[in-house]
């Protein structure tokens, strides 16, 4: 009996089990993506499917990403646009991708307006668009759902399949009918361009302008039909002067700077070409500590580059290169700098054969065409034209043969020069027969080439090969490591210690070059997957091809370099060094040009540089560094032309609804780039300096509006401008203060500066002129309000609160964000309100955007707020209209 209840329990234990079993969830794995049917028409750069079954276009992109942020799986459905309309009404497919159609990426009509018992959704402009059942709205807002989310990772999306589906090549020369008008009465252009500077520009014997810019003028001119009638000058001085007085329309191959322009009576076109400029010194002696430099005088790159790198009592001026280069070769001076597309020219037609270039780029700077600005402006409109219409191939193929054309035409001194030994050999072994002398030559000739050879490629100090030879062996290195590549194990490397300004003072050069020789015979010696290595002419950065090691990832093998390299013996003294890494995976297949494959690493490396971290280049970075230099480029005249624009974005009283005031923040409206939101630049703005020119342009825009407005007998209300941190280390910034509020005489309490909490770091200064408190009491006594903005992001709210006597606490969206979901913030964040209160500051939270936290903000005490729920930023004559809608009652 008892044996039969044992048997009887096992089996209800194996029962329960086994229901347990049966009640556990499928796995991830089990999970199953929902698929949605997209209705499409092929259409080429849209969204078509080629032979192989794979689809393209940027349509296609679009959708991919999209379906991506909501875990779904697409099914294309082809069909014409009227069979894809009654299959999505019969519900045979979810949505129909319609290709923009219209110009100027303006919206369709028929989207604008869809049809019946359809609803539409933008995919972005000039990307096409989506219709889908107006019954749907769940799908509808999870696809913009997802668009949203995509977008704030990724705001230039869009752009980027834009210009990835564009045709390639420079745009399209298209002349309106007044600007060929113009040029049909205006055949002949007076110009002028650089002399003496083959192979960029130079004048023959007969007066014929020759060189890489008389090849670009020539492109320029046969495109427009006209004649660029190109005069011969002396010197650089000569010419500007003819441009300045207007005898001449424009000069050639002017220096990109408009204050440089403005000195001539010139306007500048948009550049055409890059410069660089490299050291040229003396063979025979090493350069001193303070070098005496030649630079030829009424040279702008004389002004702008050389005149800030080194004091006056270092420069000796001449009046062209030639001089220059002569001075130094006859030991008056110690070095000059030259452009590097003449310097090899230089040299060689000069004879200076005890000269030699450092191959390291000094300073760059941009060609434009000057254009005298007693010229018809129509002039210049059309040079632009035509410069967005060259193509990059063109100018670097120009410059190519025009190198190899200088670089062909040799001389019997510098032949001689090259050939000393055997040239005496020669003369005096006449008898001894033709044959040895021969031998003899071609003996000397070798080892004086090997011997330039090591110099050019070998740094003496550190027992090491250079850049330029790594870039000469890379491709014989690969070829023979070719079966490495073709797996994909082989990876370039550059690193650089941190710090290293901090160590070369700390350390002399030899002790540092000893500690660096030392570092890198143990790395090679613990890792024999490094295949070969190099450093900079500076010695700061090491640059390595490595044949990834089993086991490890490129960042691990990155690492594991670190880390052996993570302390050197410098001067006896055990130093730990931290290294900015950059790292590149060379493709396994396809052309690989040596150079390229650097630029990609370097460019890498200079992200690490940046963010301190070890970073592996892609195309993304590539782009965004591009597109930050667009950016910096076309800043300086966005400012000058207006394409900043001033929005507003209403403050107000969370019951009643009554307008308090505004905060102006800045939009940019740019020809080039489209309209741009701040988070497209304002970050770089920051970190390069121009948000300081572009906050006083934001500042005074505001103070002529509230001068409008008090003149109209209008409702005048404070704004608040932003104040980026840059302005607390600026000199004069009181000044400039001082003479913005002398100059708009506003009342009191017309304008508020929002001042984030991070912008101070140290509250008492040792100078107590700039200390933040002095500075926060003048601007306060100027008539200013003083918001405290971004409260509570960062470490020092509390100490602001204490030293600086602020009239606003601006509480940061991020603590509303948090509040929302947590009790313990949100008890936080009512303490915050009752302190600023409590202190006599007005309270105000930013980024409301449901009315669930306007309930929220006025359950913990604060009533006043800003963001989208209320209303969106808006253009000034949009806020006109608004406050006359919403005007206080106060």
């Amino acid at each position: 009996m008892g044996h039969a209840k044992r048997c009887y329990c096992h089996i209800a234990t194996l029962l329960l089990v086994f229901g347990l079993i049966m009640l556990i969830p499928p796995t991830a794995s089990a999970y199953e993506r929902p698929v949605l049917r997209v209705g499409y028409t092929n259409a080429i750069n849209y969204l078509s499917r080629d032979e192989y079954g794979f689809y393209h276009g940027m349509t296609y992109e679009a959708l991919e990403n999209i379906a991506t942020y909501m875990g779904v799986t697409l099914e294309y459905v082809p069909g014409t646009p009227a069979e894809n309309l009654l299959r999505l009404y019969s519900g045979a497919i979810d949505l129909v991708t319609c290709e923009e159609v219209s110009q100027n990426f303006l919206p369709p009509t028929e989207l604008t307006a869809p049809p019946a018992g359809t609803a539409s959704i933008p995919l972005g402009y000039g990307i096409g668009w989506l219709l889908l059942s107006d019954q749907r709205p769940d799908l509808k807002a999870n696809i913009q759902a997802s668009q949203q989310s995509l977008n704030s990772i990724s705001p230039l999306f869009g752009l980027h399949l834009l210009e990835k589906y564009q045709d390639q090549g420079g745009a399209a020369l298209e002349l309106t009918a007044e600007e060929k008008a113009y040029l049909k009465a205006h055949p002949v252009i007076r110009a002028m361009a650089s002399p003496g500077q083959p192979p960029y520009t130079f004048f023959t014997e007969d007066g014929t302008h020759q060189g890489v810019i008389a090849d670009i003028m020539n492109i320029i001119a046969s495109d427009l039909g006209i004649t660029i009638e190109i005069s011969p000058e002396t010197d650089q001085s000569s010419m500007m002067a003819h441009l300045t007085r207007g005898e001449i329309d424009l000069v050639t191959d002017f220096y990109s700077d408009y204050n440089w322009a403005r000195q001539h009576k010139a306007d500048l076109t948009i550049p055409y070409l890059t410069l660089n400029y490299v050291a040229v010194l003396r063979k025979d002696q090493s350069l001193p500590e303070k070098p005496i430099i030649a630079c030829p005088r009424n040279h702008f790159y004389t002004h702008d580059y050389i005149e800030k790198m080194y004091p006056a009592s270092q420069l000796q001026y001449y009046n062209t290169v030639a001089e220059c280069m002569s001075a130094v070769n006859n030991r008056q001076a110690d070095m000059t700098l030259v452009k590097a597309i003449t310097a090899q020219s230089d040299i060689h037609q000069g004879n200076y054969y005890n000269l030699y270039i450092t191959g390291n780029i000094v300073f760059s700077h941009d060609v434009a065409i000057a254009v005298s600005n007693q010229a018809d402006p129509m002039l210049i409109h059309i040079l632009n034209k035509e410069i967005a219409h060259l193509s990059q191939q063109q100018i670097s193929s120009i410059i190519n043969r025009q190198i190899y054309a200088v670089q062909s035409k040799d001389t019997l001194q510098s032949l001689i020069y090259r050939n000393p030994i055997g040239s005496l050999v020669l003369i005096s072994s006449l008898l001894l027969g033709i044959i040895l002398t021969l031998l003899l030559v071609m003996q000397l000739r070798r080892k004086h080439s090997e011997e330039l050879y090591r110099e050019a490629h070998y740094l003496k100090e550190v027992n090491m090969y250079n850049t330029r030879w790594f870039t000469q062996n890379l491709p014989s290195t690969l070829a023979k490591y070719e079966e490495q590549q073709k797996q994909g194990k082989l990876f370039l490397m550059v690193m650089s210690p941190q710090r290293i300004a901090f160590m070369h003072e700390l350390y002399s050069r030899q002790a540092f070059n000893k500690a660096l020789q030392e570092l890198v015979a143990r790395i090679r010696r613990n890792n024999p997957w490094l295949l070969m290595d190099a450093i900079s002419g500076d010695f700061f950065k090491l640059i390595v091809l490595c044949r990834l090691p089993e086991g490890f990832t490129m960042e691990q093998a990155a690492q594991k370099i670190a880390n052996e390299s993570g302390t050197c013996v410098i001067n006896d003294m055990l130093t730990t060094v931290r290294y900015h890494i950059g790292l590149y995976a060379i493709p396994a297949s396809g052309q690989l040009v040596p150079e390229r494959l650097i630029d990609c690493v370097m460019l890498a490396h200079m992200e690490s540089v940046a963010s301190h971290e070890t970073t592996t280049y892609n195309e993304s970075l590539h782009d965004e560094l591009l597109k930050q230099k667009q950016l910096e480029n076309l800043m300086d005249k966005a400012l000058q032309n207006g394409e900043f624009q001033v929005y507003l974005q209403p403050k107000y009283d969370l019951q009643t609804y009554e307008v308090l005031g505004a905060e102006a923040l800045v939009r940019w409206q740019s020809p080039e780039l489209g309209f741009l939101a701040p988070a497209a630049f304002m970050d770089l703005f920051e970190h390069n300096g121009f948000a300081i020119p572009l906050d006083y342009y934001m500042l005074e825009t505001i103070c002529r509006y509230q001068q409008e407005r008090i003149a109209k007998g209008a409702t005048v209300l404070p704004i608040s401008v932003n104040q980026s941190g840059l302005h607390f280390t600026e000199e004069n910034y009181l000044k400039r203060m001082q003479a913005i509020a002398d100059t708009y005489q506003l009342p009191q309490g017309c304008l508020e500066l929002e001042i984030t909490e991070t912008a101070f770091i140290d509250y008492q200064s040792h100078d107590t002129r700039d200390d933040a408190g002095t500075v926060i009491n003048r601007l306060s006594q100027l008539g200013f309000i003083l918001s405290m903005d971004d409260f509570c992001t960062g470490y020092s709210s509390i100490a602001m609160l204490q030293n600086l006597p602020m009239d606003v606490m601006k509480i940061d969206r991020q603590m509303l964000l948090t509040a929302e979901k947590s009790p313990r913030a949100r008890t936080i964040l009512h303490h915050i309100v009752k302190l600023g209160q409590s202190l006599h500051m007005k309270v105000l939270t930013e980024g409301i955007e449901t009315k669930q936290q306007e309930e929220l903000l006025l359950s913990l005490g604060c009533r006043l707020g800003q963001g989208f729920l209320f209303a969106e930023p808006m253009p000034l004559e949009e806020f006109d209209d608004f406050l006359a809608r919403h005007t206080q009652k106060s």
